[in-house]
């Protein structure tokens, strides 16, 4: 029944303003959240671009959604994740020599459970696309972002954000045994802990852009099933999707939200974010990361404060920063910089 009742959700139009005159990129923008979030911009009248790893889906994408908005305004930017570094740099460019603002970046795309591989730079998938992938093209759109006015940067996190753990010895999982559960969630910790360090450091530096943490609850979008069904977490994830899963249109009310809502300006940072209430606990029983936590996706719309104590940890999301940054540069052609703390100089 509550399966049932939620997957008639839709995105409500009518609580969204009118975005004429600004700009958005949507990471993964072709399926699932990404698709129903880009939709509903352009229905406001926003200018949206879209990243796509598959040409013929960009394409189908783009043509589903003129064929509600006819005067759409779209356009697509090829980013494969798992291709590295260099796909990242060369969609960042593409956008910058349209020489435009970008009022919002929205980190959407991201893998659970994925098939066991390694990205071309070596790193395990769910890291190298959910949250190194996210960290870089964000730096690499930094200048563009810090340039508009009360930008935004939007990291979809996750409500099993209290079961994450950091792998500090090993950022990028070279070493982990398989992409499981466990990637999936130290992965959305770690975008937790970037999204409350990249803000502190921008408030410190005078920006006015604003990094938000939100989350969709369950969806039943195309993350469950790509999954590899072989291994146990992606099972359960998959199972519970399933049964109180709602639709992608109402797991984008919440990014649709922070997106665009402009009372939320100066509210960014790490210690909250806004998506359906759910709980959890941040247990590892025998010795495994195991998914303990619950929603019904109720309320999208609300401000949640997160449970994992590493979010409000300084040291250590400052560490994270720095490793990361350094992480990253060590195998980039194209180098970023991170924004320094305040007081010192990077």
């Amino acid at each position: 029944m509550i399966s049932l009742w939620q997957t008639s959700r839709t995105v409500k139009l009518d609580n969204i303003p009118d975005q004429n005159g600004k700009v958005f990129l949507v990471t993964g923008g072709t399926s699932g959240l990404g698709y129903e979030t880009s939709k509903a911009l352009v229905a406001k009248n926003a200018t949206v671009f879209l990243t796509y790893r598959d040409r013929d889906k960009y394409q189908h994408a783009i043509e589903g959604i003129k064929e509600d908005y006819p005067e759409a305004k779209l356009d697509g930017l090829h980013a494969d994740y798992l291709q590295g570094f260099e796909s990242l740099a060369d969609c960042a460019a593409k956008f910058q020599r349209h020489k435009l603002p970008l009022h919002a970046l929205i980190n959407n795309v991201g893998v659970e459970s994925p098939p066991d591989d390694r990205s071309a730079d070596g790193f395990e998938p769910t890291q190298a696309i959910n949250y190194l992938g996210a960290f870089y093209l964000t730096h690499l759109l930094l200048t563009t972002l810090k340039q508009t006015h009360q930008s935004r940067i939007l990291n979809l996190t996750s409500l099993v954000e209290p079961t994450g753990t950091v792998t500090w010895d090993d950022l990028g999982g070279h070493q982990a045994g398989g992409s499981d559960y466990k990637m999936y969630a130290e992965s959305k910790v770690k975008l937790f802990m970037l999204t409350a360090e990249l803000q502190r450091r921008l408030h410190a530096s005078g920006s006015t852009t604003d990094v938000f943490s939100v989350h969709p609850g369950v969806a039943q979008t195309g993350i469950f099933p790509k999954s590899d069904q072989s291994k146990l977490g992606a099972r359960v994830l998959a199972a519970g999707a399933v049964a109180v899963g709602q639709s992608p249109g109402g797991g984008a009310r919440s990014i649709l939200k922070v997106a665009t809502d402009p009372s939320l300006a100066g509210l960014g940072g790490g210690d909250r974010h806004w998506g359906p209430w759910y709980t959890g606990a941040p247990m590892q029983p025998l010795g495994q990361t195991w998914p303990l936590c619950f929603t019904v996706n109720y309320d999208n719309y609300s401000y949640r404060k997160p449970i994992n104590p590493l979010i409000d940890d300084l040291q250590a999301c400052e560490r994270l920063y720095d490793e990361t940054l350094h992480l990253i540069n060590d195998k980039a052609s194209v180098k970023i910089t991170g924004v320094p703390k305040q007081g010192c100089c990077n």
